[in-house]
């Protein structure tokens, strides 16, 4: 006749009486099912239940491990497009630098202009008054009109040549406008690919804290 080991049901407290060898049995006092469990001479009852939460448990652990290794792959995958991003930014926003220094030449171009004018009206109304008869010797107009004239002349000539050259180069295209927009495009779409990486690495942190072993 087989040894039988007493034991209490851990759902009802019964006891119960099971052979040395039996794995899996219900209880007769509540019918509920428990696994035998035996180590270090030690024997006791889990609820088949209990087993199944642990089971669960490791399912949804291993679940979550392969969101994070999924949403990690995700996050460097961002990294190469942003990165794509904020290089075609920053070739924007030299075209933007260029289109800031086209406008400072012509901010330039106009002051000479306003100055050349202003240095040929002086030389008119001295020539004007030389040749009305004022009381102005001939050398005034070695003195003060030609010199005048000179030197209106020769910002005359470097307006135009200022004029040349910004008709020349490539500043103005495409347009202003154009190029802000362009900026403001690739700056939205790098704070597109932020908030994306922001919100994987939030899902990585809450997946995280549900593997974590509970203590």
């Amino acid at each position: 006749m087989p040894d039988f080991v007493t034991l209490t049901c851990p759902t009802c407290g019964g006891k119960l009486q099971i052979t040395p060898d039996v794995e899996r049995f219900a209880c007769a006092h509540c019918g509920n099912e428990h696994l035998v469990r035996r180590g270090a001479g030690i024997i006791s009852l889990a609820p088949v239940v209990e087993s199944m939460d642990g089971l669960r448990r490791a399912t949804d652990r291993t679940a979550s491990e392969l969101a994070i290794r999924r949403l990690k792959e995700e996050i460097a995958a961002l990294d190469g497009p942003k990165a794509e991003a904020e290089a075609r930014l920053a070739q924007w926003n030299a075209k933007l630098a260029e289109h800031d220094k086209w406008m400072k030449d012509v901010r330039s171009m106009r002051l000479v202009l306003g100055v050349a004018l202003l240095f040929a009206a002086g030389y008119v109304v001295v020539e004007a008054y030389i040749r009305s008869g004022g009381n102005v010797d001939t050398d005034t107009r070695w003195m003060c009109a030609w010199p005048l004239l000179g030197i209106g002349v020769f910002l005359l000539l470097t307006w135009i040549i200022m004029l040349w050259r910004l008709h020349t180069v490539d500043a103005i295209k495409p347009p202003r406008p154009q190029v802000e927009s362009t900026i403001q495009g690739i700056q939205a779409e790098i704070r597109g690919h932020e908030t994306a990486k922001l919100a994987k690495q939030a899902e990585i942190e809450q997946l995280l804290m549900a593997v974590k072993p509970r203590t």
